[in-house]
């Protein structure tokens, strides 16, 4: 079964986008913070990731960055409350950024681009 990696801050948008993944057939796992993530996970390689961006104590590209070199996955999918331009056009200029979402999002297009893979 493919797999998802699903790593939000905001609890009701984390579980909005588990159930969103869980119900296009997805193996879903659901954290809070990259602390929350097995050695297990770190070897899974994931479908997507579907991420914020805004953690205490680390900057968005920053964060990005530990992703990309800790977990391996095909698709990155940004969906956070950080709605800046600018964030938004350095993020896309990272290698290996499937998709930039700020909220409110837009679940019909989130639920599309999974299917689509």
């Amino acid at each position: 079964m493919r797999k998802i990696l699903v790593i939000q801050e905001d609890i009701v948008i984390l579980k909005i986008i588990e159930r969103l993944v869980s119900l296009n057939g997805f193996d879903c796992k659901a954290i809070r913070s990259l602390e929350a993530l097995s050695i297990e996970d770190q070897q899974t390689n994931f479908e997507f990731i579907i991420t914020d961006i805004l953690f205490e104590g680390i900057a968005p590209l920053q964060f990005i960055a530990q992703v990309q070199e800790v977990i391996p996955h095909k698709n990155l999918l940004i969906v956070t409350n950080m709605g800046q331009d600018k964030i938004k056009q350095e993020i896309f200029a990272l290698q290996g950024i499937t998709g930039f979402y700020a909220v409110p999002i837009d679940l019909d297009e989130i639920e599309a681009i999974i299917q689509a893979y």
